[in-house]
Protein backbone atom coordinates (compact mmCIF):
# COMPACT_ATOMS: atom_id res chain seq x y z
CA UNK A 1 0.00 0.00 0.00
CA UNK A 2 1.65 3.01 -0.93
CA UNK A 3 2.02 5.92 1.37
CA UNK A 4 -0.32 8.13 0.20
CA UNK A 5 -2.99 6.11 0.92
CA UNK A 6 -2.04 5.35 4.41
CA UNK A 7 -1.81 9.08 5.60
CA UNK A 8 -5.50 8.71 7.09
CA UNK A 9 -4.53 6.01 9.50
CA UNK A 10 -1.42 7.92 10.72
CA UNK A 11 -3.25 11.38 10.98
CA UNK A 12 -6.69 10.56 12.51
CA UNK A 13 -5.24 9.69 15.74
CA UNK A 14 -3.71 13.38 15.60
CA UNK A 15 -6.67 15.55 13.75
CA UNK A 16 -8.71 15.53 17.22
CA UNK A 17 -5.79 16.94 19.54
CA UNK A 18 -5.39 20.76 20.37
CA UNK A 19 -1.93 21.08 20.64
CA UNK A 20 -0.05 23.40 23.15
CA UNK A 21 1.51 26.39 21.59
CA UNK A 22 4.16 28.06 22.82
CA UNK A 23 4.70 31.91 22.04
CA UNK A 24 8.74 31.74 22.52
CA UNK A 25 9.32 29.11 19.86
CA UNK A 26 7.20 30.23 16.83
CA UNK A 27 4.16 27.60 17.66
CA UNK A 28 6.16 24.90 18.52
CA UNK A 29 4.99 22.77 21.53
CA UNK A 30 7.52 22.34 24.82
CA UNK A 31 7.41 19.80 26.68
CA UNK A 32 5.28 17.52 24.52
CA UNK A 33 3.75 13.98 25.43
CA UNK A 34 5.02 10.61 24.25
CA UNK A 35 4.05 8.39 21.70
CA UNK A 36 3.68 9.89 18.48
CA UNK A 37 6.77 8.65 17.17
CA UNK A 38 6.16 4.96 17.91
CA UNK A 39 3.55 5.25 14.89
CA UNK A 40 5.19 3.61 11.87
CA UNK A 41 3.77 3.34 8.10
CA UNK A 42 5.41 1.22 6.07
CA UNK A 43 8.82 0.00 5.21
CA UNK A 44 12.62 1.48 4.66
CA UNK A 45 13.29 3.35 1.29
CA UNK A 46 15.64 0.34 -0.36
CA UNK A 47 18.68 2.13 -2.05
CA UNK A 48 21.80 0.75 -3.90
CA UNK A 49 25.02 1.28 -5.22
CA UNK A 50 26.99 4.07 -3.60
CA UNK A 51 30.39 5.09 -4.09
CA UNK A 52 32.25 8.44 -4.66
CA UNK A 53 35.40 10.01 -4.13
CA UNK A 54 36.54 11.96 -1.57
CA UNK A 55 37.32 16.15 -1.97
CA UNK A 56 37.92 18.46 0.82
CA UNK A 57 38.33 22.05 0.35
CA UNK A 58 41.46 23.69 1.54
CA UNK A 59 41.29 24.82 5.36
CA UNK A 60 41.41 28.35 5.61
CA UNK A 61 43.37 30.40 8.47
CA UNK A 62 40.80 33.20 9.19
CA UNK A 63 37.73 33.39 10.58
CA UNK A 64 34.94 36.17 10.14
CA UNK A 65 31.06 35.58 9.78
CA UNK A 66 30.36 38.27 7.28
CA UNK A 67 33.64 37.66 5.15
CA UNK A 68 32.57 37.71 1.25
CA UNK A 69 32.33 34.70 -0.65
CA UNK A 70 35.87 34.26 -2.68
CA UNK A 71 37.51 36.08 -0.18
CA UNK A 72 39.20 33.14 1.17
CA UNK A 73 38.31 33.96 4.40
CA UNK A 74 36.60 30.90 6.87
CA UNK A 75 33.60 32.05 8.11
CA UNK A 76 32.21 31.14 11.67
CA UNK A 77 28.84 31.81 12.79
CA UNK A 78 28.66 31.74 16.93
CA UNK A 79 25.33 30.34 17.72
CA UNK A 80 23.72 31.42 20.84
CA UNK A 81 23.00 28.01 22.59
CA UNK A 82 21.66 29.18 25.49
CA UNK A 83 19.28 31.27 23.60
CA UNK A 84 18.08 27.91 21.91
CA UNK A 85 17.69 26.30 24.64
CA UNK A 86 15.60 29.02 26.25
CA UNK A 87 13.23 28.55 23.04
CA UNK A 88 13.04 24.74 23.54
CA UNK A 89 15.46 23.91 20.74
CA UNK A 90 17.61 20.53 21.19
CA UNK A 91 21.60 21.69 21.49
CA UNK A 92 24.55 19.38 21.71
CA UNK A 93 25.08 20.21 25.06
CA UNK A 94 21.45 20.47 26.17
CA UNK A 95 19.15 18.28 28.45
CA UNK A 96 17.85 15.16 27.24
CA UNK A 97 14.37 16.61 26.81
CA UNK A 98 11.44 14.81 25.00
CA UNK A 99 12.18 17.02 22.25
CA UNK A 100 15.25 15.87 21.84
CA UNK A 101 14.48 12.52 22.16
CA UNK A 102 12.50 12.46 19.25
CA UNK A 103 14.84 13.67 16.83
CA UNK A 104 17.62 10.68 18.15
CA UNK A 105 14.72 8.21 16.91
CA UNK A 106 14.39 10.06 13.61
CA UNK A 107 17.89 10.54 12.67
CA UNK A 108 18.16 6.77 13.36
CA UNK A 109 16.55 5.94 9.96
CA UNK A 110 18.25 9.37 8.29
CA UNK A 111 21.97 7.61 9.38
CA UNK A 112 21.33 4.12 8.70
CA UNK A 113 19.65 5.09 5.18
CA UNK A 114 23.08 6.89 4.57
CA UNK A 115 25.05 4.34 6.34
CA UNK A 116 23.56 1.46 3.68
CA UNK A 117 26.02 -0.44 1.85
CA UNK A 118 23.63 -0.66 -1.04
CA UNK A 119 23.02 3.00 -0.81
CA UNK A 120 22.74 5.06 -3.85
CA UNK A 121 24.45 7.98 -4.49
CA UNK A 122 22.74 11.32 -2.83
CA UNK A 123 21.49 9.21 -0.37
CA UNK A 124 23.15 12.10 2.47
CA UNK A 125 20.89 14.95 0.40
CA UNK A 126 17.83 15.26 3.10
CA UNK A 127 14.92 17.38 2.30
CA UNK A 128 12.80 18.43 5.14
CA UNK A 129 9.82 20.16 3.47
CA UNK A 130 5.81 20.68 4.58
CA UNK A 131 2.57 21.05 2.27
CA UNK A 132 2.05 24.55 3.41
CA UNK A 133 3.75 27.28 5.16
CA UNK A 134 3.91 27.26 9.12
CA UNK A 135 4.21 23.77 9.47
CA UNK A 136 7.44 23.84 11.32
CA UNK A 137 9.65 22.44 8.63
CA UNK A 138 12.82 25.25 9.59
CA UNK A 139 12.06 24.12 13.13
CA UNK A 140 12.38 20.24 12.18
CA UNK A 141 15.64 21.10 9.97
CA UNK A 142 17.55 23.16 12.56
CA UNK A 143 16.97 20.48 15.36
CA UNK A 144 17.87 17.37 12.99
CA UNK A 145 21.27 19.30 12.40
CA UNK A 146 22.15 19.59 15.65
CA UNK A 147 20.77 16.33 16.60
CA UNK A 148 23.14 14.67 13.75
CA UNK A 149 25.61 16.68 15.27
CA UNK A 150 25.99 15.19 18.64
CA UNK A 151 27.29 11.53 16.31
CA UNK A 152 30.55 10.57 17.14
CA UNK A 153 30.90 9.72 13.78
CA UNK A 154 28.98 12.13 11.44
CA UNK A 155 29.06 15.91 9.97
CA UNK A 156 26.28 17.94 9.39
CA UNK A 157 25.57 20.29 6.61
CA UNK A 158 22.83 22.26 6.57
CA UNK A 159 21.49 24.38 3.97
CA UNK A 160 18.84 26.90 3.56
CA UNK A 161 17.27 26.42 0.64
CA UNK A 162 13.99 28.64 0.73
CA UNK A 163 15.58 31.03 -0.97
CA UNK A 164 12.88 33.24 -1.76
CA UNK A 165 11.95 33.25 2.43
CA UNK A 166 15.33 32.06 3.97
CA UNK A 167 14.52 31.46 7.80
CA UNK A 168 17.20 29.23 9.14
CA UNK A 169 20.08 32.30 10.50
CA UNK A 170 17.28 33.81 11.53
CA UNK A 171 16.13 31.55 13.83
CA UNK A 172 19.47 30.81 14.91
CA UNK A 173 20.04 34.84 15.52
CA UNK A 174 23.25 34.79 13.59
CA UNK A 175 23.82 36.76 9.96
CA UNK A 176 26.39 35.91 7.13
CA UNK A 177 26.59 37.21 3.20
CA UNK A 178 26.58 34.85 0.37
CA UNK A 179 25.22 31.34 0.39
CA UNK A 180 23.44 28.88 -1.89
CA UNK A 181 22.21 31.62 -4.51
CA UNK A 182 25.71 33.86 -5.44
CA UNK A 183 26.88 29.65 -6.29
CA UNK A 184 24.09 29.98 -8.70
CA UNK A 185 24.31 33.34 -10.21
CA UNK A 186 28.42 33.32 -10.35
CA UNK A 187 30.12 30.48 -11.70
CA UNK A 188 33.47 32.22 -9.80
CA UNK A 189 31.59 31.38 -6.42
CA UNK A 190 32.75 28.05 -5.02
CA UNK A 191 30.95 25.97 -2.22
CA UNK A 192 33.51 26.09 -0.04
CA UNK A 193 33.15 30.30 -0.59
CA UNK A 194 30.05 30.66 0.88
CA UNK A 195 29.87 27.79 3.88
CA UNK A 196 29.66 28.48 7.23
CA UNK A 197 31.33 26.66 10.01
CA UNK A 198 29.60 26.94 13.51
CA UNK A 199 30.61 26.67 17.02
CA UNK A 200 29.20 23.71 16.69
CA UNK A 201 31.95 21.56 15.87
CA UNK A 202 30.57 18.82 13.58
CA UNK A 203 27.93 21.43 11.91
CA UNK A 204 28.54 23.48 8.92
CA UNK A 205 25.44 26.17 7.07
CA UNK A 206 25.17 26.46 3.84
CA UNK A 207 23.06 30.20 3.73
CA UNK A 208 20.51 30.97 0.84
CA UNK A 209 22.61 34.15 -0.23
CA UNK A 210 22.12 36.86 -2.21
CA UNK A 211 18.52 37.61 -3.30
CA UNK A 212 17.34 37.75 -6.57
CA UNK A 213 14.12 38.12 -8.12
CA UNK A 214 14.25 35.18 -10.24
CA UNK A 215 15.71 32.74 -7.33
CA UNK A 216 12.77 30.39 -8.32
CA UNK A 217 14.38 29.83 -11.86
CA UNK A 218 17.31 28.94 -10.66
CA UNK A 219 16.35 26.83 -7.80
CA UNK A 220 14.84 24.74 -10.70
CA UNK A 221 17.70 25.46 -13.38
CA UNK A 222 20.30 22.98 -14.44
CA UNK A 223 22.78 24.16 -12.48
CA UNK A 224 21.01 23.64 -9.24
CA UNK A 225 20.54 20.02 -10.40
CA UNK A 226 24.47 19.98 -11.50
CA UNK A 227 25.48 21.39 -7.84
CA UNK A 228 23.09 18.47 -5.97
CA UNK A 229 25.13 16.01 -7.46
CA UNK A 230 28.21 17.87 -6.50
CA UNK A 231 27.41 17.66 -3.20
CA UNK A 232 26.64 14.17 -2.88
CA UNK A 233 29.87 13.64 -4.16
CA UNK A 234 32.31 16.15 -3.01
CA UNK A 235 30.21 16.34 0.61
CA UNK A 236 29.55 12.26 0.57
CA UNK A 237 31.09 11.82 4.10
CA UNK A 238 28.19 14.67 5.96
CA UNK A 239 24.41 14.39 6.00
CA UNK A 240 23.02 17.42 3.81
CA UNK A 241 19.71 18.18 5.48
CA UNK A 242 17.83 21.05 2.83
CA UNK A 243 15.04 23.39 4.55
CA UNK A 244 13.24 23.64 1.67
CA UNK A 245 10.08 25.60 0.54
CA UNK A 246 6.91 24.09 1.12
CA UNK A 247 5.72 22.03 -1.63
CA UNK A 248 1.77 23.70 -2.31
CA UNK A 249 3.52 27.08 -1.53
CA UNK A 250 6.45 27.06 -4.01
CA UNK A 251 7.04 25.08 -7.32
CA UNK A 252 10.44 25.11 -7.14
CA UNK A 253 10.32 22.39 -4.19
CA UNK A 254 8.93 19.78 -6.60
CA UNK A 255 12.13 19.95 -9.02
CA UNK A 256 14.52 20.29 -5.72
CA UNK A 257 12.97 16.97 -4.25
CA UNK A 258 13.71 15.22 -7.43
CA UNK A 259 17.40 15.63 -6.51
CA UNK A 260 17.13 14.39 -2.97
CA UNK A 261 18.08 10.71 -1.79
CA UNK A 262 15.54 11.02 1.48
CA UNK A 263 12.28 13.33 1.82
CA UNK A 264 10.76 14.14 5.45
CA UNK A 265 7.75 16.05 4.88
CA UNK A 266 6.16 17.72 8.54
CA UNK A 267 3.35 17.57 9.03
CA UNK A 268 1.19 19.65 11.71
CA UNK A 269 -0.92 17.92 14.22
CA UNK A 270 -4.03 19.56 14.50
CA UNK A 271 -4.13 21.50 11.34
CA UNK A 272 -2.28 19.38 8.25
CA UNK A 273 -5.85 17.96 6.68
CA UNK A 274 -5.53 14.80 4.67
CA UNK A 275 -6.33 16.10 1.50
CA UNK A 276 -3.53 18.83 1.73
CA UNK A 277 -1.15 16.09 2.55
CA UNK A 278 -2.20 14.02 -0.40
CA UNK A 279 -2.01 16.35 -2.93
CA UNK A 280 1.52 17.49 -1.44
CA UNK A 281 2.71 13.91 -2.05
CA UNK A 282 1.40 12.98 -5.56
CA UNK A 283 3.65 16.29 -6.43
CA UNK A 284 6.99 14.19 -5.53
CA UNK A 285 8.04 10.94 -5.84
CA UNK A 286 7.24 8.55 -3.07
CA UNK A 287 10.02 6.69 -2.96
CA UNK A 288 12.13 9.05 -1.65
CA UNK A 289 9.60 9.67 0.80
CA UNK A 290 10.98 8.08 3.74
CA UNK A 291 8.63 9.68 6.84
CA UNK A 292 6.09 12.10 8.08
CA UNK A 293 7.67 14.37 10.71
CA UNK A 294 4.33 15.37 13.30
CA UNK A 295 5.12 18.55 14.59
CA UNK A 296 3.02 20.51 17.46
CA UNK A 297 1.15 17.82 18.48
CA UNK A 298 0.49 16.07 22.33
CA UNK A 299 -0.96 12.81 22.81
CA UNK A 300 -3.48 11.53 25.62
CA UNK A 301 -1.36 8.05 25.62
CA UNK A 302 0.74 6.98 28.27
CA UNK A 303 4.23 5.30 26.77
CA UNK A 304 7.75 6.39 27.41
CA UNK A 305 11.20 5.85 26.64
CA UNK A 306 13.66 6.04 29.34
CA UNK A 307 10.69 8.52 30.82
CA UNK A 308 10.64 10.54 28.10
CA UNK A 309 7.95 11.31 25.99
CA UNK A 310 7.74 11.27 22.25
CA UNK A 311 6.64 14.43 20.34
CA UNK A 312 7.05 14.11 16.65
CA UNK A 313 5.75 10.67 14.66
CA UNK A 314 7.99 9.14 11.93
CA UNK A 315 6.14 6.81 9.62
CA UNK A 316 8.67 5.09 6.50
CA UNK A 317 6.91 5.10 3.20
CA UNK A 318 7.22 1.99 1.62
Amino acid sequence: MRIIERVADLLEPVTRQQPRKNAATDGEVENLEPDLIARAVGNKSKRSGFTVERVHAADATVEDSTAPAGSGVARVLNIDLEKLRAQSMITPDGARTPTAESFRQIKRHIVANVANPKAERGTNLVMITSSLPGEGKTFCSINLAFSIAMEMDRTVLLVDADVARPSVLERLGVEAKGGLMDVLLDRNVDLADVLCKTNIEKLSILPAGTQHHQATEFLTSDTMRALLVEMAERYHDRIIIFDSPPLLAASEATALASGMGQILVVVEAGKTTESVLKDALHRIESRNVVGLLLNKGQTLGSGHYGGYGYGYGYGYAE
